[in-house]
């Protein structure tokens, strides 16, 4: 008995310690203050959506919603997203010996960046003014419209949002969404007591939104090594072809993906308003707004292992490699089900609590959103496993795959069944996404140039 006793006491002690050991790993620390972050940025966000629900009808919230996703979706598709040429290519620089490099690699992602904000602020605006025209929206939803649209001016996301994942710098990320978020909550909270209008929200989400950009690009430069941001603006990128081969072409792959990508998972509110009505997408814009701060954490974990892959990609490192892509998605799968679950189970009441019984109809738009983002956030490593191994290509094509299947379903069915049918095209994109990754990187992992690894 004395020697069970020992064996089970070494066995504890053994686990014990193997749990604290990975429980401080970087990575581990890093997923830890993303979902920190993120879970105090919903709470928060949640009280901000249910203050702006109860100070105005669904159909108002619905004429809100098509604003705000405007000018989101023009970000996404218009924007050049740097951030992952930047971190792919970053990763690879020796700070030590070659920091100019560095500071070219960043002042290239930074005018991406600006490039791309005025592009989307330009054809937003267009869009908006032609919508007056041509679908006889009022003037004055298409002047609340334009003065939302000045956010998109100021979005340099992508070059800090880089400079953050290469110096692990996650814990400022989660402190930075989390003091936006309650910045949001206190204008919101004013707007809520002076019984404000669509005007007043309309000012409120401009003014947060600027505020945060600035506040993630600031905080962003202040980790720029010696000389920083002056370093940033003497800086050329001229010749960065030359110093980082195939950075355009990858940029540019990347890049044409995540505009794919973004059009489903943008536009679908507003093909919902247009299809349907504008309550049918206040609904449904509330149903994305909850689901996507499950996307956000999908996202968040696949930026903090995309760095260490592309490092053990570039160093040969197929069994670390492995490891990692398995334990992520392992993680993000675990995470979806648990949310899928919760909503399936309390969704009704969660929802009546905290917006009120008038938006009830969201519960069964926001458990199948759900489910589809449960698919695409288990892909999320996968994504990152392939870009990390050069195969955009890979990524692009699954890409158009689950585009052409959303968009070739959502017209046929929110006509037939109102705002469910783009949930149902959510859950035909997320099952052709997960499928096709894991098919995908299975054939590129197989091709890599791996080097042997000795085992220790």
């Amino acid at each position: 008995m004395t020697q069970q006793a020992g064996g089970l006491q070494s066995r504890v002690a053994f686990a014990t310690n193997r749990l604290r050991k990975a429980m401080a790993h970087r990575r581990v620390k890093a997923v830890t203050h993303l979902l920190t972050g993120t879970a105090a940025t919903l709470g928060i966000t949640l009280l901000s959506i249910a203050l702006v629900a109860r100070l105005v009808s669904p159909a108002s919230y619905g004429i809100f919603a098509m604003i705000i996703t405007l000018g989101q979706a023009c970000e996404r598709l218009l924007s050049f997203q740097s951030w992952q040429p930047l971190i792919r290519s970053g990763a690879t620089i020796d700070m030590q010996t070659d920091r100019s490099s560095y500071f070219s690699l960043m002042k290239f992602g930074w005018l991406l960046d600006i490039g791309g904000s005025v592009t989307a602020w330009v054809v937003a605006s267009a869009l908006a003014i032609g919508s007056h025209f041509v679908m006889g929206v009022s003037i004055e939803h298409v002047g609340l419209t334009l003065l939302f649209l000045v956010s998109l001016l100021f979005n340099f996301n992508g070059v800090a949002t880089a400079i953050f994942r290469l110096t692990d710098h996650y814990r400022t990320i989660a402190r930075i969404q989390v003091a936006n978020a309650l910045f949001r909550l206190i204008l919101v909270s004013g707007a809520y007591l002076a019984g404000a209008g669509l005007f007043e929200l309309v000012v409120v989400w401009t003014i947060s939104q600027i505020s945060g950009s600035l506040a993630n690009f600031i905080m962003a430069v202040r980790l720029l090594p010696s000389p920083g941001f002056r370093g940033l603006l003497r800086a050329s990128s001229k010749g960065i072809n030359d110093r980082f081969p195939n950075l355009w072409r990858f940029a540019l792959g990347s890049n044409l993906s995540l505009t794919l990508w973004s059009s489903a998972q943008q536009v679908d509110t507003l093909i919902v308003g247009w299809l349907a009505d504008p309550a049918s997408a206040g609904l449904f814009h509330i149903a994305k707004r909850l689901s996507r701060v499950v996307q956000q954490i999908g996202s968040q974990v696949e930026s903090v292992v995309y760095p260490d892959l592309s490092r053990l990609a570039a160093a040969g490192n197929k069994r670390a490699f492995f490891k990692v892509l398995i334990q992520t998605e392992l993680l993000l799968a675990a995470f979806g089900a648990f949310c899928f679950l919760t909503i399936l189970l309390a969704g009704g009441p969660l929802i009546s609590l905290a917006i009120g019984s008038h938006f009830a109809g969201a519960v069964p738009l926001l458990t199948v959103q759900i489910l589809a983002v449960t698919l695409t956030i288990s892909g999320a490593a996968s994504r990152a496993g392939l870009l990390a191994l050069g195969d955009q290509r890979s990524v692009l094509r699954t890409v158009m795959a689950c585009t052409a299947a959303f968009y070739c379903s959502v017209f046929i069915l929110v006509p037939r069944v109102g705002a469910m049918g783009a949930n149902i095209a959510h859950l035909l994109f997320g099952v052709i996404w997960l499928s096709g990754l894991a098919l995908s990187l299975r054939s590129a992992i197989k091709q890599a140039p791996w080097a042997e690894v000795t085992k220790k």
